[in-house]
């Protein structure tokens, strides 16, 4: 039995779909058993349970083999205080795990996640896994997985319009593009393996690095428009257009700080990359398979 939490996000959604493909039992938790029918329609049993609860939470974690533990990174537009959020779901998947008796995790977090701080959210990340891996007795895996593929979805309105993306990453910079269904899947997998012992990190890289140039013309050739552009953005008009769509301002400054972080390197891989460290899908498969159809759907017009 494995215990999947945020399984009506994407990597859990992923991890349990993979776990109960290769025929194991899992418990899926998450706030809401509709979000979850899909899983239970495929054999999941479901659990409703906030993550900020640790009494829910250590009843579904009792008699599991093993359990993927996230802090779903619901960056809510006008959440007062983001990091407060993540200690407080930290620190309920901890005491859950102390007082089932699980000895088995697999933990999502980020690269970067080395780092104490100037990370943006990252750095809630950093935490988790500082208060989690302190756990007596349990073998931790955490999945410091790179940029995701997804957020490339994020850009979908003003490709439409302008066709243009805009971000506030430099041109050229290599970034580890990962899809979050190969996160999950490789979660599901790990957890069902259990090949390793205490405390290890596994970076999750992508099929490739990436670049936003790199992206944007991936995206021009899916959608068969040859004058797609990329435009860098400044760090502080990113973080005006992110307070002037409604961000909250504690959630504009990590993401400004995020950006940063990035371009300036303090947020980068560190393991090599090897089989172990890199995933299936290439970003030509993900925007052929995920963002060119969203694309097209507002050109009804002009057909596939």
């Amino acid at each position: 039995m494995f215990v999947i939490t945020g399984a009506s996000g994407r990597t859990g959604r992923a991890a349990a779909e993979h776990l109960l493909a290769a025929g194991h039992r899992v418990r899926a938790v998450g706030r809401s058993a509709q979000r979850l029918a899909g899983l239970a329609a495929r054999g999941a049993e479901v659990r409703e349970a906030d993550p900020a609860d640790p009494v829910a939470l250590t009843d579904a974690f009792r008699g599991a083999d093993g359990v993927y533990a996230v802090i779903q990174p619901n960056y809510l537009p006008d959440h007062p205080d983001f990091g407060a959020f993540q200690d407080q779901v930290a620190a309920s998947l901890t005491e859950a795990v102390a007082e089932s008796g699980v000895t088995r995790v697999v933990g999502l977090s980020s690269w970067g996640a080395e780092h104490a701080g100037g990370t943006g959210p990252v750095k809630g990340l950093h935490r988790f896994e500082q208060r989690l891996s302190a756990v007596p007795g349990v073998d931790t895996l955490w999945l410091r997985a790179g940029y995701f593929m997804e957020n490339l979805l994020d850009h979908l309105g003003t490709a439409r319009t302008h066709h243009r993306i805009s971000a506030p990453f430099e041109p050229g910079l290599p970034l580890p593009l990962v899809c979050t269904r190969d996160v999950g899947a490789r979660a599901g997998e790990l957890l069902a393996t259990g090949d390793w012992h205490g405390t290890e990190i596994l970076e999750l890289q992508g099929e490739r690095d990436v670049s936003m140039r790199e992206a944007v013309h991936v995206i021009a050739e899916a959608v068969g428009a040859d004058d797609f552009t990329y435009e860098r953005t400044s760090l502080a008009d990113f973080h005006a257009g992110l307070l002037a769509a409604g961000v909250s301002a504690d959630v504009a400054a990590m993401m400004a700080e995020a950006g940063e972080a990035i371009n300036a390197r303090h947020i980068r891989m560190r393991q090599p990359r090897t089989a172990r460290t890199s995933t299936p899908t290439s970003v030509e498969r993900f925007v052929a398979d995920e963002f060119a159809p969203r694309f097209r759907t507002a050109h009804p017009a002009e057909g596939d």
